[in-house]
């Protein structure tokens, strides 16, 4: 493995959000190594489902990452992120099965036709979230926990970062809004590539939707990641904005965090570690 080409891998994930980078001070280096680079991997999954444009590309991507999260266990990892992540023990203990779930989820939701309506399209997503959700608190926490908060928080910040892309979406005529709430105002997914007062209002609605069920999982109990912790509250503070904007999806892409920001990735870094596995070799 080039250990330039692993660290860069980790360096293009954290440079592409600014709350990654505060995090990222808050791990020590083995831990980062570990986390970080699961963190990456899911981003390179999740990429290929929300950025490729024809579903038969799409799946062979996936299918060799399917093959890639078999190899690796055993020794035989062919990419960067893989060969340095499993590198470290905490990866090693993760159950073989884990690591395949996310990407056979991923290759079942490219086929997912577009939602009917909010029910269907959690519904859909609910093999992925819960499949990622396992898959990080295992690697984290150490042990089979039960996440059903982790769960919930994975699929809602999945379907706000869908909603963020959402012009990207209509060009590969995709939406990451039910139908039932497109045809509430009168729109189209071709119409979902040019702004309109239509546009906007059925974002505010989608975002008002999500925020009041990511508030439900932010009250739950259950362990999750300072990467999650983070970004559920970054994801609480700009659906809440984007909901009553004039410019929802200004709203929603807003990257300000500031010192609110830094405080609460710190209580997410402390409550992390009094949750965690006291041992840090890994």
């Amino acid at each position: 493995m080039s250990e330039t080409a692993f660290d860069d891998y980790l360096a293009q994930w954290r440079g592409a959000n600014p709350r990654r980078m505060v995090a990222w001070l808050f791990l020590r280096s083995n831990e980062r190594a570990c986390f970080g680079a699961l963190a990456a991997l899911e981003h390179e999954w999740l990429k290929v489902l929300r950025e490729a444009r024809e579903p038969q590309v799409a799946a062979a991507r996936l299918g060799w990452w399917r093959e890639e999260m078999q190899r690796a266990p055993q020794g035989q990892a062919r990419h960067p992120l893989t060969q340095g992540l499993f590198a470290t023990v905490r990866a090693n203990a993760v159950p073989a099965m884990c690591w395949t779930a996310p990407v056979d989820a991923a290759i079942v939701l490219l086929a997912t036709p577009s939602p009917a309506d909010f029910a269907a399209q959690r519904t859909a997503v609910i093999p992925l979230a819960d499949a990622l959700a396992e898959l990080e608190t295992r690697a984290w926490f150490g042990e089979a926990v039960a996440s059903p908060r982790a769960a919930k928080v994975t699929l809602l910040a999945h379907l706000a970062a869908n909603l963020r892309g959402l012009e990207s979406a209509a060009e590969r005529g995709r939406t990451p809004l039910p139908m039932n709430l497109l045809a509430r105002h009168g729109l189209t997914i071709d119409a979902l590539g040019n702004d309109s007062p239509a546009r906007r209002a059925a974002v505010r609605d989608c975002a008002a939707e999500l925020r009041r069920d990511m508030a439900d999982a932010a009250r739950m109990q259950g362990p999750l990641t300072v990467f999650r912790v983070v970004e559920l509250q970054h994801d609480l503070d700009t659906l809440g904005l984007a909901a009553k904007a004039d410019e929802p999806l200004a709203a929603l892409r807003s990257t300000a965090s500031g010192l609110r920001g830094l405080l609460k990735t710190w209580r997410a870094a402390r409550t992390w570690r009094s949750m965690a596995p006291t041992e840090s070799s890994s």
